[in-house]
């Protein structure tokens, strides 16, 4: 006996002591990824489910966990807040019906075993196993009675020996024994650099790793397969852990419950049998034929496999011998699923031999078992096989096993050629076509004889590899273990030796999403709406949260403005993520403007805009944005270095920026034959070039470094095909040396990822694969680019950046590298003009002196005018200006309205008037302007005698109260015109079915103050010969009065009218929602944003009712909706603080002011027969 040898024997003899040091009864918490009958994937499920209940019959108490996957239901016990990296789940144990005196708990957290399959048969998918076995081990420490041992199986669970050793827990699970037990080493569940973060332990390698690493005692599932596991060849790369634990290592059989296993009883078959079998197999044999379209001849062998379709079951073994089993005169059955290389060939093969071939591509217990009792062989070719529990099944059902000799089906079938005494069954050696076939042949020779086959089958079914002698062995295992921990001198830890060649670095790899929206609302007919894409945002957040994969958020400051008002809970999760180091901001622009194509001061404005939104809406301050997203990444490195860098913005200026790394290529004025060129035709799935990947100072880029964006890595993430993932896996060959400056960086839009709007819905789930596939790969780390970017220690290399853009843009759509090709495009050049010319206007009135919040408010819808400037519909082949970049283009003109107001209220004074006539806007119609010290108003008689703005004046410069000119227009060029789909921008006195009918209108003034007399022209509609009239006096009100029976022969119907009220239109763009209250009393209805107020009131006795909007509230407005039903009535739109008396007094001051018949007066004209200006 060697000295291993004998050491194991003492230890042997010190078995007894242990067992009497703990007890005979034992308590055992058995964790597991699955158990019969409660969710099932392979043979993990029936050694869970039948073990333990063996254990409970020889009087142990034994509590089984496993997670709670859908369906399970169950009642909760108790409930966990568990740290679980930078978030705390909340977890709920649920205990399920007992089963077979085993009590069985569930451990359950939303989101995380939310699914009907337990788990697929590749081991990437670790972190909710992290979480299951982190919960396991502090279900042990709060349980009233501790469990003496806990018994962790696989992978799924080899993090809980670590997690009692290490963690938190460690004191009171200090006298707990731990038996870990490898039921397939080829799936470790690898752990990558960001889990290994999350679990905040010694970084010991994967699960299986560390559950062989830190048990008391290891066992795997026979004795022949852990002397394999010691082995190169079998041991996937752990034989060496294992072999540091080879004196603690056993070698156990698992057994079958033939309680569940019986032919007797099983439910699940259509006859039923015991030893006199040969009627009910034969009944059995037919129902299998019948069920796989087999032709049905009794005296036929029936060969059959049921198997995880994957190389380990020696699957391809049988596809290549199909046709020469077909051949010998047997039909074969194969029930299973798994890789589509098998089955493809298994399909092809029952289409080639049909009647013969029967292939059932399911996981289907009730077909399992009519297999096994309706074959008459039973296939394992397995290249390994820890154990080989069907083989032991198919022995009880009377179905002979064809075997490969390897693991435990080494030890368990007896080949009958060899034994004909002890045989049960047939075994081949070599993996190889024509060993199977040996096998068979024997077999099939055996099977020509009935009554020696029937004999065999006898002895097949009186096997018995119950569980009672392995659960002998386990007890005696867990006492050991439990013993063990007990004894001063007990085995701890012991981890094998560090190898002693350095580890390759893994290399960093840094997520950037972009998430780039305008003002957008909901209601769209032709596009997805806010609350859709929110969603989709969400998701691909949510996504990180659950795998703590740190990412980069680029988020516009129009979608931030969008969302603080339509979707503020994606701000709060942003900032929930960032406070928690999940989420890194990345700076921008305002709106996207592509900004080589303004003047600096238009560049710089668009920057501080976005300083104070994240500042505001996400708790950033301004010098954590140092990282720069290039709007639509068209780069010119003359225009934008020195305002990115000028130390005059809140964050001292930008430090580095992210550009596409073919940016890093010259074209030298020429793109043809250039360096660029040659970049961007290479090899798209091959890894990044190395100098592409690295930090690089830009060459008279003021001290601005660029970041590179992998053009490649794009196309590969979110990874939809095979290519992808292969691109992927050479990815993490790339050879990183320390202080090297290489990083990897994925960046591209967040509706890509998230799959909406024109993206694959499939996407999403893309992403969430790769970050699993992210999660579990220790040569790739996630980095956060700022953290990563201060660690450098190395100065980065100069290289000049010329102009460019990424490569659709510029080479595909025909944008160019300057982006010429759509900027100076003659298609764009009305919008190019309108955006010039609004800038210049803006820009005068201020140079004229006016100050203060309109004039901000101009300039803020100006530099939302150029989002995404000039892009293009690169849907259609000849990609013309996109529909809703020419709108938004168009209503730049807005700002020219903004601004007048501005000086109006900048250069007026009480009791300044002013009643024009004019196109304030420069749109080709002319507009009604009304003012007075104020308010300033502006109508459009041609598009419904709406009111499309009201601006009071401030002490802050003045405030918008009616009309939302920055939110979005869809595809509506037109400045005035109601958008009916969504209704965004209704502004007030909007009629019901009259909202773009054509008005006739007249401005006269009278003793009180200015009025404007409007008269619908339109010959049909409910408004037809109606006539509106706007009295605004001295005061912050507007008066209105409605006549609605000139020229009709029958009474007009109720009219309801809807106004869009927008108190301080600024300031809820800039903080949203919540910055908006109702501003209601006795007779008015409204809104206020702090001090700044606006009401609508009516009189209840002119028959006109308050009435609920039959439409959603457009961007940043409140809709409030009254119904006349008399023939005139009157309104009053007013600012500023009321009561019910002022109410009571301002429509008396209107009836008064509107009082007669109109048609009787004239109105004053200037020389030139004009409408007259007075002041």
């Amino acid at each position: 006996m060697g000295p291993a040898g004998g050491q194991r024997r003492l230890r042997e003899e010190h078995v007894e002591q242990r067992v009497a040091a703990v007890g005979s009864r034992l308590r055992i918490l058995f964790a597991s990824a699955e158990m019969h009958p409660f969710a099932k994937v392979g043979g993990l499920a029936d050694v869970s489910g039948a073990l333990p209940k063996q254990l409970a019959a020889m009087g142990h108490d034994v509590t089984v966990v496993i997670p709670a996957y859908r369906g399970l239901g169950g009642e909760p016990v108790l409930e966990l807040d568990l740290p679980f990296g930078r978030v705390t789940e909340h977890v709920v144990v649920r205990r399920l019906a007992v089963h077979g005196g085993v009590k069985v708990l569930t451990i359950g957290a939303p989101g995380w075993f939310d699914r009907s399959t337990p788990y697929g048969y590749q081991d990437h998918d670790v972190l909710p196993f992290v979480l299951f076995s982190l919960a396991v081990s502090t279900l042990a420490a709060r349980s009233p009675r501790r469990p003496d041992v806990i018994h962790a199986n696989d992978w799924h669970t080899g993090l809980v020996a670590q997690d009692v050793r290490e963690g938190p827990h460690r004191d009171l699970l200090a006298d707990v024994g731990l038996v870990f037990t490898i039921h397939n080493m080829a799936y470790q569940g690898p752990v990558g650099a960001s889990t290994d973060e999350l679990i905040g332990l010694s970084r010991t390698g994967s699960l299986l790793a560390r559950g062989i690493t830190f048990a008391d005692q290891v066992t795997t599932v026979s004795r022949t397969h852990l002397q394999e596991l010691l082995t190169p060849a079998y041991g996937a790369g752990l034989h060496d852990v294992l072999r540091a634990r080879r004196d603690d290592a056993h070698g156990i059989l698992n057994g079958v419950d033939y309680t569940d296993f019986s032919p007797e009883s099983d439910p699940w078959l259509p006859s039923r049998y015991d030893g006199t079998f040969i009627v009910g197999k034969a009944l059995n044999k037919a129902a299998l034929q019948s069920a796989g379209a087999l032709d049905p001849q009794p005296g036929r062998p029936l060969l059959a496999m049921v198997a995880r379709l994957v190389p380990q079951k020696g699957v391809g073994l049988v596809c290549r011998a199909v046709d020469a089993l077909v051949d010998r005169g047997a039909q074969l059955v194969v029930v299973g699923t798994g890789e589509q290389r098998y089955t493809r060939d298994l399909r092809a093969a029952a289409a080639r031999h049909p009647g013969a071939v029967a292939f059932h591509e399911a996981s289907d217990e009730g077909l399992a078992r009519l297999v096994y009792a309706g074959s008459d062989l039973f296939l394992a070719p397995s290249a390994y096989e820890p154990c080989g529990l069907t083989p032991l099944i198919a022995l009880r059902y009377g179905t002979v096993p064809v075997v490969r000799r390897t693991g435990g089906m080494a030890e368990t079938i007896v080949d009958r050629t060899q034994d004909p005494d002890a045989g049960v069954g047939f075994t081949f050696g070599p993996r190889r076509v024509s060993a199977l076939l040996g096998a068979v042949d024997r077999a099939l020779t055996v099977y020509r004889e009935p009554s020696q086959w029937q004999a065999l089958q006898r002895r097949a079914m009186a096997t018995d590899f119950s569980w009672e002698r392995p659960a002998r062995e386990y007890a005696a295992l867990y006492a050991a273990a439990a013993a063990g921990r007990r004894r001063p001198a007990a085995v701890t830890t012991r981890r094998p030796e560090e190898p002693a060649a350095p580890r390759r670095l893994p290399v960093p790899i840094a997520l950037v999403h972009h998430a780039n929206q305008y003002l957008i609302t909901d209601g769209y007919p032709d596009r997805e709406g806010l609350t859709e894409l929110v969603r989709g945002y969400t998701s691909v957040l949510r996504l990180h949260e659950r795998y703590q994969v740190p990412t980069h958020l680029h988020l516009s400051g129009t979608l931030l403005e969008a969302a603080a008002w339509g979707a503020p809970q994606l701000l709060d999760l942003v900032r929930d993520l960032r406070e928690r180091g999940l989420v890194t901001l990345v700076g921008g622009a305002y709106s996207e403007s592509v900004l080589p194509e303004f003047d600096e001061d238009f560049a710089r404005r668009q920057l501080r805009e976005v300083f104070a939104l994240h500042e505001r809406h996400l708790g950033c301050p301004p010098q954590e944005l140092s990282i720069f997203w290039v709007p639509e990444r068209v780069w010119r490195t003359g225009a934008l270095a020195p305002v990115l860098t000028d130390p005059t913005l809140p964050n001292g200026g930008f430090r580095h920026v992210l550009l596409d790394d073919r940016l890093l290529y010259p074209t030298d004025g020429r793109y043809a034959g250039s360096h660029r060129e040659m970049f961007d035709v290479s090899d798209v799935g091959a890894p990044p070039p190395a100098d592409a990947s690295r930090l690089y100072r830009i060459a008279g880029g003021h001290g601005l470094h660029a970041v590179p964006i992998s053009t490649r890595l794009r196309y590969w993430v979110p990874p939809s095909e095979r290519t992808h993932w292969e691109s992927l896996a050479r990815l993490t060959r790339m050879p990183i040396a320390p202080g090297d400056d290489t990083v990897v960086v994925y960046a591209d839009d967040m509706e890509k990822t998230a799959g909406v709007g024109p993206w694959d819905p499939a996407h999403l789930d893309g992403y969430e694969a790769f970050l699993r596939w992210l999660s579990a790969q220790p040569d790739v780390v996630p980095v956060s680019l700022p953290t990563w970017l201060a660690q450098r220690r190395h100065p980065a290399a100069v290289r000049e950046v010329q102009d460019g853009t990424f490569l659709e843009l510029a080479r595909g759509w025909g944008a160019d590298e300057d982006y010429s090709g759509w900027s100076a495009d003659p298609a764009w050049a009305p919008y190019r003009s309108h955006l010039a010319a609004s800038q210049a206007a803006v820009q005068a009135v201020e140079h004229a002196g006016a100050r203060g919040s309109l004039l901000d408010l101009a300039w803020n819808h100006l530099l939302a005018s150029g989002y995404e400037t000039g892009w293009r519909d690169t849907t259609r082949p000849d990609r013309p200006p996109a529909p809703w970049a020419k709108a938004l283009a168009s209503h730049a003109r807005s700002s020219r309205v903004l601004a007048d107001a501005a000086r109006w209220f900048a250069g007026s004074t009480d009791p300044s008037q002013r009643a024009e006539l004019v196109d304030i806007d420069d749109d080709g119609e002319d507009e009604v302007v009304l003012a007075n010290h104020h308010l300033y108003a502006v109508l459009t008689p041609q598009h419904g005698g709406r009111l499309v703005y009201l601006a009071c004046r401030t002490d802050h410069g003045g405030a918008l109260l009616v009309g939302n000119p920055t939110d979005d227009w869809n595809w509506q060029e037109s400045l005035n015109r109601y958008m009916d789909q969504p209704a965004n921008h209704p502004g007030a006195l909007a009629d019901h079915g009259a909202f773009d009918d054509r008005y006739r209108a007249r401005v006269e003034t009278t003793p009180a103050g200015v009025v404007v007399d409007l008269v619908d022209e339109e010959a049909t509609g409910p408004m037809r010969g109606a006539r509106k009239r706007v009295f605004l006096g001295r005061e912050a009100a507007l008066g209105v009065r409605y006549d609605r029976g000139d020229g009709r022969d029958e009474p007009a119907a109720p009219t309801t009218l809807h106004t869009c009220l927008s108190p301080d239109y600024a300031t809820l763009l800039r903080h949203g929602r919540s910055a908006l209250q109702p501003y209601d009393g006795p007779g008015w209805r409204g809104a206020r944003t702090g001090d700044v107020c606006v009401w609508l009131a009516v009189d209840e006795a002119e028959g006109v009712a308050w009435t609920s909007p039959d439409r959603p509230d457009p961007g940043h407005g409140v809709t409030v909706a009254v119904t006349g039903c008399g023939p005139t009535f009157h309104l009053v739109l007013g600012a500023g603080p009321t009561d019910a008396a002022t109410v009571r007094r301002r429509l008396e001051e209107t009836r008064s002011a509107l009082a007669g018949d109109p048609t009787d007066r004239t109105a004053p004209t200037d020389p030139t027969g004009g409408p007259r200006r007075t002041a």
